[in-house]
C-alpha cells in the first residue's frame, strides 16, 4: 500500500488540483480535498453552489462558484480555461460524484490541453453509469452481476414479472434519472426500491411510464447489509491494477439501499484478488470503487456496481494507507510515487446523522441491539465525515448553516401566524 504521509518541505510545490463540488454530495468532495491535502497537495474546490464546506478547509486555496455546471457544462468549460490559462499548465481534475463526472465526460473532447484526464474513456463512463449498458458490458466480461433485465414497454413488464422470483430491485437506469416533474420526491431519490410480487411491480412502473421507463429490474442478494464489500483501486495508464484496499459497510442511509454511512476497512486478499482479475479485463483506469455483495445461502460474492471515481471515503483510505487521490495525482503530475506503508484495518468512517438515524430504524425494525449499535457509534478510530480538529473550518461552516436554516425555518413559521396573512 501507499503512504499518505505529507510531502517533504524540500519538494517543489507540487501542482494544485482541482476538485469538484456538486450538489448532494458534500462528503465526497471534502473527503478528496482533505485527501489530497495529506500529500501536501493544495486545491482549488469549484461547486456548482456558493457555500460548499470542502471549499472552508485549511486545504483549498480558492473557490470558484459555476453555478450549475451540471445542468450548464459550458459554465465549467469557462472555469476551466480560466485556470489554464492563469496556471500556464492544465490542472488535474477530480471529479467528486456521478453528476460531475458525466459532465466531464460530456466535455472531453474540449478538456484537451485545458484540464488533466484522470479517468476512464468517456464512452467506459457511460457503460458503468447506465445500469442497462452496464449488463451488457457484465456479459461480454464474464462479471459475476445478478440478473438484470431493461424493459422497455409496460407489455414487457407484465411479461417479464411472471417469470421473476420475488423480491427484485427496480432501480434508475442512471443515477438522478428519475428526477422529474410528476414523480413523487420520495421515489425519485431512491437508488432502489424492493418489490414483493408481481402487482407491486406493475404499480411502480406504472408510476414510471408516463415519464419513460428508465429503470431496471435486478434480482437481490439476500442478506443483511453488513454482507457488502466495496474494493478500492487505483489504476495505472494501461489499465493495470497497482493498489487496491477493501472496506465493509455496516450501515447505510437510507436504509438497506443508500450508501455507506458507516463503514469499517478490512483485509479481503482473496476479493481484491477476484476483482483485480476483473480491472485487468476492463482496462479501466484512475480510481475505482466495485460494490460486492456475499450471498449467505451459497458465499459467492455478487458485483453490483463500478464506479469510475473516487468513492466518498477517499479520507478513511488515506488514512489506513491507500490515498488514492495523492496516487493519481503524482501519476499525471510526473511525481515520485508515495512509499509502500502497510494498510491498517480496523479504522472507521462515519457520516455521524445519517449513521444515527440508519441505527434508529434498524433498531425499531430489531435488527441491531442498542448496546452494539452505540458502542460501534464510540468506536475509538473513527475518521468522521465532517469533524477533523485539524480542519475545522468545514465543520464550522455545516453547523452556522445548518443553524441558519433553522432560523430562517422558525422565521417563516412565525411570519405565518403574525405576519398581515394570518387569520
Amino acid at each position: 500500500m501507499i503512504s499518505s504521509s505529507p510531502t517533504s518541505s524540500s519538494s517543489p510545490a507540487p501542482l494544485p488540483a482541482v476538485v469538484l463540488a456538486c450538489r448532494g454530495a458534500p462528503g465526497a468532495d471534502l473527503n478528496l480535498v482533505r485527501a489530497l491535502g495529506r500529500d501536501g497537495v493544495p486545491v482549488i474546490v469549484v461547486g456548482e453552489y456558493p457555500f460548499p464546506p470542502s471549499g472552508y478547509s485549511r486545504h483549498c486555496i480558492e473557490f470558484i462558484c459555476a453555478r450549475d455546471f451540471t445542468l450548464h457544462p459550458q459554465r465549467l468549460l469557462k472555469v476551466l480555461r480560466e485556470l489554464r490559462m492563469r496556471h500556464g499548465q492544465a490542472l488535474p481534475v477530480f471529479a467528486s460524484a456521478d453528476p460531475d463526472l458525466r459532465v466531464m465526460a460530456e466535455l472531453h473532447a474540449e478538456l484537451v490541453g485545458t484540464a488533466l484526464w484522470l479517468s476512464s474513456s468517456p464512452d467506459m463512463i457511460a457503460r458503468l453509469q447506465d445500469q442497462r449498458r452496464f449488463a451488457e458490458l457484465a456479459r461480454q466480461h464474464d462479471l459475476p452481476v445478478p440478473a438484470l433485465h431493461a424493459p422497455r414497454t409496460l407489455e414487457e413488464v407484465e411479461a417479464l414479472g411472471r417469470t421473476l422470483a420475488y423480491p427484485v430491485l427496480v432501480k434508475p437506469a442512471r443515477a438522478g434519472c428519475w428526477h422529474r416533474p410528476g414523480i413523487d420526491p420520495a421515489l425519485s431519490r431512491c437508488r432502489a426500491v424492493q418489490v414483493e410480487d408481481a402487482q407491486a411491480l406493475m404499480r411502480l412502473c406504472c408510476q414510471l411510464a408516463p415519464h419513460g421507463l428508465e429503470l431496471v429490474i435486478q434480482d437481490r442478494v439476500p442478506g443483511d447489509v453488513d454482507q457488502q464489500w466495496t474494493v478500492h483501486a487505483c489504476i495505472a495508464r494501461g489499465g493495470t491494477p497497482v493498489a487496491l484496499a477493501t472496506t465493509r459497510t455496516l450501515r447505510n442511509w437510507p436504509a438497506d439501499f443508500g450508501p455507506a454511512c458507516h463503514l469499517e476497512t478490512v483485509a479481503m486478499p482473496a476479493l481484491e484478488a477476484e476483482a483485480r482479475a476483473m480491472l485487468q479485463r476492463l482496462k479501466l483506469r484512475g480510481m475505482v470503487s466495485m460494490n460486492f455483495r456475499r450471498d449467505p445461502r451459497t458465499g459467492r460474492m455478487w458485483l453490483l456496481e463500478i464506479n469510475p471515481r473516487a468513492s466518498g471515503a477517499s479520507l478513511l483510505l488515506a488514512r489506513a494507507g491507500l490515498n488514492l487521490p495523492a496516487r493519481v495525482h503524482r501519476e499525471v503530475c510526473g511525481r515520485p510515487p508515495l512509499p509502500e506503508t502497510p494498510w491498517r484495518t480496523g479504522l472507521r468512517y462515519r457520516h455521524g446523522r445519517a449513521d444515527l438515524r440508519a441505527f434508529l430504524v434498524r433498531r425499531r425494525q430489531g435488527r441491531e441491539p442498542l448496546l452494539r449499535g452505540l458502542l460501534s457509534m464510540l468506536h475509538p478510530r473513527t475518521v468522521f465525515r465532517a469533524f477533523d480538529p485539524a480542519d475545522m473550518g468545514p465543520p464550522v461552516q455545516m453547523t452556522l448553516d445548518w443553524l441558519l436554516g433553522k432560523l430562517r425555518g422558525s422565521g417563516r413559521w412565525v411570519w405565518s401566524r403574525l405576519g398581515p396573512g394570518a387569520a
